[in-house]
């Protein structure tokens, strides 16, 4: 349904991109931090922008907040990167904001999965039917299911029945089932993988069939990024081992603490806009700060 040029476009480094709100009001968005964050991104070669995903605090989100930021991506980077904003794992709000995107000039949006009171539903036939119902809905925009839920190669290839969805995007936690579905499916969807520096095993699930990776790092650390991608295309997997050595204490330091608290304290280490999470969400103190500053010294990401 979706021409090869825009599949081709999904296999690169998927940037995560912060929320940023106003320092003084966590209620606000901070949307001039937000465009700045991006536009230094894209100067730096990120070429892919997830907006309002995880890292992003998508469960903070109101619908208007979604459609604002991803309006302001499309005006700060939208002629050179691709910009993908995120649907709730909510039908209604879904399908009210999938035109909306649509008509900003969004061509593919992450699709987060269906919850029943918080709950993955009992029937994996329920998933499937709810990406159907958001595929018929959604005009021409694609889909980018996110599968939080575990998903078994046998729901991988129903949903490869549904037309609008263009690629899969998993969290790895367990692999085997997206490695036993990407070898019954092929190239039918692009195959979307989240990497972990900490143990850095990336070019193990290249090998078995990812074509890209999410990354929040990339938001301050782009050329470490973008080269593990880079020898990730060439097959050069000594590289890619090296490359995740170094970034692995940094790893251990973001599982250690908010995931967004630690990266937006990591971006204003770095002299970018980052400022306060929502709660229930914590911003890191003073001394988890240092231990950041520190390790950003090592990598040489930022000037002892």
């Amino acid at each position: 349904m979706f021409d090869q040029a825009l599949r081709n476009q999904l296999k690169g480094v998927h940037a995560y991109a912060l929320t940023i709100y106003q320092r003084d009001d966590c209620c606000a968005l901070d949307l001039d931090g937000f465009a700045a964050n991006l536009v230094w991104a894209a100067e730096r070669g990120v070429a892919i922008f997830v907006v309002a995903g995880g890292t992003g605090e998508n469960d903070a989100l109101t619908p208007a907040e979604r459609v604002v930021m991803a309006e302001r991506a499309m005006a700060a980077v939208g002629e050179r990167a691709l910009v993908i904003p995120t649907l709730p794992g909510n039908l209604g709000e879904a399908a009210e904001l999938a035109p909306r995107y649509e008509s900003l000039g969004a061509r593919v949006a992450l699709a987060m999965p269906p919850l029943i009171r918080h709950q993955a539903p009992d029937d994996p036939a329920a998933v499937c039917n709810y990406y159907r119902a958001l595929g018929s809905r959604s005009g021409g925009l694609a889909l980018m299911p996110y599968n939080t839920q575990g998903w078994s190669a046998d729901l991988f290839e129903r949903l490869a029945e549904v037309e609008q969805i263009i690629a899969i995007k998993d969290p790895c936690f367990d692999d085997h089932p997206l490695f036993r579905a990407i070898q019954r499916l092929g190239d039918r969807f692009v195959w979307i993988g989240n990497k972990r520096h900490d143990p850095g095993v990336l070019h193990f699930r290249f090998q078995a069939g990812i074509e890209a990776f999410t990354a929040g790092f990339v938001n301050f650390a782009p050329e470490l990024e973008l080269e593990l991608f880079a020898a990730a295309q060439e097959q050069d997997w000594p590289r890619m081992v090296e490359l995740q050595a170094q970034l692995a204490h940094l790893e251990r330091l973001r599982a250690r603490y908010d995931d967004a608290g630690m990266l937006k304290a990591t971006m204003e280490l770095i002299g970018l806009a980052g400022g306060p999470v929502r709660p229930p969400r914590v911003d890191l103190t003073a001394v988890e700060r240092g231990e950041i500053e520190t390790e950003l010294q090592r990598l040489g990401i930022l000037g002892a």
